[in-house]
């Protein structure tokens, strides 16, 4: 089931880039439609491909966008209708598709991962048919206003995923080991205080790092929160894990490395300043950090 969600991920960009190639408007059609074309056979067909292959279509990703290659395409069109306050049910959609699916594969005891998958996979297939219903579109208005907010977004559209990727290779290479040792190395071991600062530190520091707090946790986790505060101390493992999640948020607030919250919304709304988005969340990001290392002090010497 899960490999068709890939294999429909794939198709539906595969047709993205034929449209692309068949605007003759478009200022890089050929290689923007060969970017998304790539990406296409990536998702669709990445299991059947040697290692070696999809390494060279990546590259080639890298290579397409990084010389200029992918750009937008004419101004979007007008859908037609006034949808009215119906527009937000489009948006309900995905979200109530995870939930039903979480709450599915609870309550069967399947995996909890890909039933999320499952279920925006789902959600967004009743999105589109929602969508098309309140506002009057045909198929082809949808694929070529979702084409062009594809070129918009660029690259940005797969870091979400790179930055996860990066996380995972942080953890399996022993940086939450490193980090424990120079942790150790400027605060005792018996300083409750410190080490729960240390711990908010890395874990705010890393997630503006990878832009995903996700990708964080298990190296921070692993490293500072599990041995040096955890099974010392014999804290509430629950509340501090989902602490230390939440401090993650106050990192990805601060970093363009986080496109889908920070860069996105600018390029979508093409503001002039690339880090108004971030310019108003440092305060926000500041008062989160503060308020979780202060509870997470007290959860500890309490």
């Amino acid at each position: 089931m899960l490999e068709g969600v890939f294999v429909l991920t794939g198709l539906m960009l595969l047709w993205l880039a034929t449209l692309t190639w068949r605007d003759l408007q478009h200022p890089r059609r050929v290689s923007t439609g060969s970017f998304w074309f790539i990406l296409g056979i990536l998702f669709g067909l990445g299991s059947l491909l040697p290692p070696w292959l999809a390494g060279l279509l990546v590259v080639a990703l890298v290579c397409l966008d990084g010389a200029g290659g992918v750009r937008a395409g004419s101004a979007m069109p007008s859908l037609k209708g006034d949808g009215g306050s119906r527009l937000l049910w489009p948006v309900l959609m995905m979200p109530a598709g995870i939930l039903i699916a979480s709450l599915i594969c609870r309550w069967q005891g399947w995996d909890l991962s890909k039933g999320a998958l499952l279920g925006l996979a789902c959600g967004s297939l009743a999105a589109l048919a929602t969508a098309m219903q309140v506002t009057g579109a045909r198929l082809p208005e949808v694929g070529e206003a979702g084409r062009k907010l594809n070129d918009s977004l660029g690259a940005l559209s797969l870091l979400p995923q790179l930055l996860a990727s990066l996380g995972l290779v942080f953890a399996q290479a022993g940086v939450g080991t490193w980090m424990a040792d120079w942790v150790l190395r400027v605060v005792s071991p018996e300083q409750r205080v410190a080490l729960v600062v240390a711990n908010c530190l890395a874990m705010a520091g890393l997630a503006a790092l990878t832009g995903n707090s996700f990708a964080a946790f298990p190296v921070v986790a692993q490293g500072i929160l599990s041995p040096l505060l955890l099974k010392p101390f014999a804290a509430d493992p629950d509340a501090l894990a989902i602490l230390t999640l939440a401090v993650g948020a106050s990192g990805t607030l601060v970093t363009q490395m986080a496109a889908n919250f920070n860069l996105v919304p600018v390029a979508l709304l093409e503001l002039k300043d690339p880090l108004a988005v971030i310019r108003l969340q440092r305060p926000v990001a500041l008062g989160l950090w503060l308020g979780q290392v202060a509870l997470m002090i007290y959860l500890v010497t309490g």
